[in-house]
């Protein structure tokens, strides 16, 4: 069963999703503005960020299990391989394989647009990381 076929899957959508993305639009570039579609069960997000010099296109995932299970950021864009990046280009944000009590992620606290503050975050790191060869955030490894 998938998020968009559940009745709380739907609320939680209508009342706390979607207000949040149209939040995060609402002055925002169209070029910068997050696009959503839906997916099997879950919903696709898709935007650009450009958090230093580059600019990079992405795509975050809610799968069914959204929002008890934290959403999947990939980058579209090549990237030269860091240590945060995971295959097919999802970035690190969540502790990938961690616990439900071990995440940073906390479904009750955070909406979609958190996920992608959290890859313009994780975009700086890798870009300072590039110019550097150290990534700045040791409590992100």
């Amino acid at each position: 069963m998938g998020l968009l076929d559940t009745e709380p899957g739907k609320r939680r959508l209508l009342s706390v999703e979607v207000p949040a993305v149209e939040r995060y639009n609402a002055d925002r570039d169209p070029d910068y503005r997050i696009t959503v579609s839906r997916a099997g069960g879950g919903l696709t997000l898709s935007y650009c960020l450009k958090p230093c010099h580059n600019v990079y296109r992405l795509e975050t995932r809610l799968l069914s299990s959204y929002p008890i299970m934290a959403p999947e950021t990939r980058v579209l864009t090549p990237l030269k391989h860091c240590p945060h990046l995971l295959e097919g280009q999802t970035i690190c944000l969540w502790r990938q394989g961690s616990t439900r009590a071990s995440s940073r992620w906390d479904a009750g606290q955070f909406t979609c647009v958190f996920a992608v503050v959290a890859a313009w975050r994780w975009l700086l790191c890798y870009e300072l990381w590039h110019e550097t060869g150290e990534w700045p955030l040791p409590e992100a490894k």
